[in-house]
């Protein structure tokens, strides 16, 4: 298993940005809410309990409010155990009354789950539900666009290796671009003339690819000087942060306030490998993970570090984004 600080970071920070609905499959009031990874439902007396005995009843959730069935490996106070659901995902576990800690792993398409400290007292009965959440999603590479500025006009190739198919490139990509790129950002094939490189791909990002204890959430009103100020601290330039704003804004703007992470470089490499002849003197790539933002507390948020482009020799810049859904983070 992984190291359980790690992993109750991970819980705690999904909470402010999982607007799932809470549905009564589960017996309980539907209401429109986050969805923690573990929900404690309550204690019971239970007159078949012993003094010295407790009972944990777990409920076992995976993505759409499904019942997990499937054999669930998991830690009691350190020790390694095996659970096996029934068929409604509910799991017994009699314990000493006292305080506990659990750990638990399914499949590893799903985040780890670690219980700290929780207290359950004598013959008592503690119902439980857990919410496995998925450890990666898949998303559409919108409109990642690439711009090239050589110091002298060259012939430069440009390739690509996206984890997934590209759905559409423009100009079309054929074998990698082949152009003739001007030192200001004008890229010919032919005759045909482009102010960059455009693709899309569908990508699997891994949601430990970018951390929801790091971004930002921001209000529709200060949506556009943000992203300005983050842009132009980036070292893009007025023509790439006008593009990059008239693009996302009328997309974000529906929504009261977003959540905002930015992946840089060899980050975003680890999705998209990119190969370049010749070399850049200074490439740049930022990619933008946003979302619908939740109301509440948003302050347990850690500002990002933002890296700067240093634009001299022969300069390539790349912005893409992609919207994710709260379901995506079930």
């Amino acid at each position: 298993m992984r190291n359980p600080t790690v992993l109750l970071a991970s819980i705690i920070l999904l909470i402010p940005f999982t607007g799932r609905s809470v549905s009564d499959n589960r017996g309980g009031k539907k209401e429109q809410g986050i969805v923690p990874a573990y929900v404690i439902k309550g204690a019971t007396t239970d007159k078949s309990l012993k003094k010295n005995e407790a009972l944990f009843v777990f409920t076992f959730f995976e993505t759409g409010n499904r019942r997990v069935t499937g054999e669930i490996t998991f830690s009691c106070d350190g020790e390694s155990r095996k659970a096996k659901p029934d068929a409604n995902g509910v799991y017994k576990l009699k314990v000493k009354p006292g305080k506990h800690i659990f750990q638990f792993f399914y499949t590893n398409r799903f985040e780890e789950i670690y219980m700290d400290s929780i207290k359950i007292p004598a013959a008592k009965r503690m119902a439980v539900d857990i919410n496995f959440q998925a450890a990666s999603m898949e998303v559409i590479a919108d409109k990642p666009v690439i711009y090239l500025y050589p110091e002298k006009t060259k012939e430069v190739s440009v390739k690509l290796k996206p984890k997934d198919d590209f759905t559409f490139t423009y100009p079309a990509y054929k074998d990698g671009w082949n152009c003739v790129a001007s030192p200001d950002g004008t890229l010919s094939f032919g005759e045909k003339k482009y102010g960059y490189l455009f693709w899309e791909a569908g990508i699997q990002i891994s949601k430990d690819a970018f951390g929801l204890n790091e971004g930002y959430v921001v209000g529709k009103d200060k949506l556009v000087v943000f992203l300005e100020d983050k842009l132009y601290a980036m070292g893009l330039n007025a023509k790439e942060v006008q593009d990059f704003i008239t693009y996302w804004y009328p997309r974000m703007s529906v929504n009261q306030n977003n959540y905002i992470h930015f992946m840089f470089n060899e980050t975003w490499n680890e999705y998209a490998a990119m190969d370049v002849n010749p070399k850049p003197d200074n490439m740049f790539r930022v990619f933008m993970i946003w979302s619908k933002a939740a109301d509440g507390d948003h302050s347990m948020l850690q500002p990002q570090k933002i890296p700067t482009l240093n634009r001299s020799g022969f300069t390539l810049v790349e912005w893409g984004g992609t919207e994710f859904s709260n379901d995506q983070l079930k």
